[in-house]
């Protein structure tokens, strides 16, 4: 029985998703992209958003009709059984502690580029900030939400600074030719995009503690998506009106800022990075943890990793085993290893959402909802088909080793599910 507080409104869970895909990404995909297609790399973001709305609008009517915690753990659970539902909740949370650990590190960094020294102090610096983030989520998750919420503003503030006043400055002869290298790598550079545009699915795991999830998961995911694209498009056209060497540029951003706002620029950008990595990690120590309490909702795990904190609220057991697991592998330096699952595990989720669509609509134990997509079925048959695309675009050993992770969890969830049953 979930016993977690309902405090959690809907411009936290819009943070939330915000943060989750308004990454570092931004900073440095411009250039990348304009090596790849030149000006014509507009169509990647522009497929790329309509790619990830067919997703949102799965999740966003999926999601309408659960109130508990997990996301898409908890739909794989009701579509396709216990252990689908536990694939799914297992490669969210591996993935979720991965990418922690690397953002952490990342963190680092940033902070070393502007107080230089702070990367000699790595072990202690990381601890701060597993400590920190993870003390304000065990205190509430309002306090956690409120945290996300000044960084996902304070991030936003340095991007809206560099094209507010980058605007004035485009040259729209930068624009053309229009394709320099022909559209051949438009497949390409769309996957490439597409990875700045995931991560809104982090928005629907802690349901169980939004006042209104039913109402608030539609209307946040389709905010996300409109904010992510209206920013990412204004960005790109910013660095492509303003930098004339954007083409392989390593930081476009902070290399086009400096034509039009000089040293300020760079190092206004550079506050920009570090807010945008700290509000990924904060918003990492607020869902992480609730994946790991779903699963131990569910009964996947013992239930004392479920413990809710009988105050505050919060999931203290998954905090502390969640932050203290993300701290080991960032020390270790095995987080870039493990990071490879990110692809596969991303489409672990994706995939069995949009299939459950079709299924949940005539599930007779699900709840039903008042939102309902347009052409759902359509759109959830599309939406997969774009997703193996993108998986047969992939790294075949990133597949690999992402698909090992994922079904390593059978070796703990058979064992635990065999003792369990002998023991009722």
């Amino acid at each position: 029985m979930e016993q977690l507080k309902r405090e959690l409104r809907f411009v936290d869970v819009a943070a939330i998703g915000l943060n989750g895909v308004i990454g570092t990404g931004i900073f440095f995909l411009p250039g990348e992209i304009a090596d790849l297609l030149g000006p014509a790399s507009i169509l990647c973001f522009l497929i790329s958003a309509v790619l990830c709305t067919l997703l949102a609008l799965c999740f966003a009517e999926v999601g309408s009709r659960f109130t508990g915690t997990g996301g898409p753990m908890l739909y794989s659970r009701a579509a396709f059984g216990e252990t689908a539902g536990f694939l799914v909740g297992w490669i969210t949370w591996f993935v979720r502690i991965s990418s922690w650990a690397a953002l952490a590190n990342g963190l680092v960094r940033a902070t070393d580029s502007l107080l230089p020294g702070v990367a000699d102090y790595r072990i202690g610096a990381l601890f701060l900030i597993f400590a920190s983030l993870s003390a304000a989520n065990w205190r509430g998750v309002s306090l956690g939400a409120k945290v996300t919420n000044f960084f996902t503003v304070a991030k936003l503030l340095p991007l809206i600074i560099f094209i507010a006043i980058g605007v004035f400055y485009i040259d729209g002869s930068r624009f053309s030719p229009f394709a320099p290298h022909g559209m051949k790598p438009i497949a390409d550079g769309t996957l490439l995009i597409f990875y700045a545009f995931v991560g809104f699915e982090v928005l629907v795991v802690p349901a169980a503690e939004m006042r209104n999830p039913a109402r608030s998961i539609p209307l946040a995911l389709a905010c996300v998506i409109v904010v992510a694209t209206a920013i990412y498009i204004a960005v790109w056209a910013v660095c492509t009106g303003t930098l004339e060497t954007l083409a392989g540029s390593k930081n476009p951003v902070i290399d086009a800022s400096s034509t039009f706002l000089g040293s300020f620029g760079g190092k206004m950008i550079a506050l920009g990075v570090f807010l945008s990595v700290f509000g990924i990690n904060a918003g990492s120590a607020l869902v992480s943890p609730r994946c790991l309490y779903a699963l131990a909702q569910a009964g996947y795990f013992p239930r004392f990793i479920g413990w809710v904190h009988p105050t505050r609220g919060t999931p203290g057991v998954a905090i502390i085993i969640t932050g203290t697991l993300a701290f080991g592998l960032a020390l270790s330096g095995t987080f870039e290893e493990l990071a490879v699952i990110s692809i596969v595990g991303r489409f672990a989720q994706y995939i069995p959402t949009c299939l459950a669509l079709p299924v949940l609509r005539h599930h007779k134990d699900v709840a039903k909802t008042n939102f309902r997509v347009p052409y759902g079925t359509a759109i959830s048959i599309a939406s997969v088909v774009l997703c193996v695309w993108l998986l047969v675009a992939s790294d075949p050993m990133k597949i690999m080793w992402g698909s090992i992770a994922m079904v390593s969890g059978l070796l703990i969830y058979w064992p635990y599910t065999f003792v369990r049953r002998k023991m009722q």
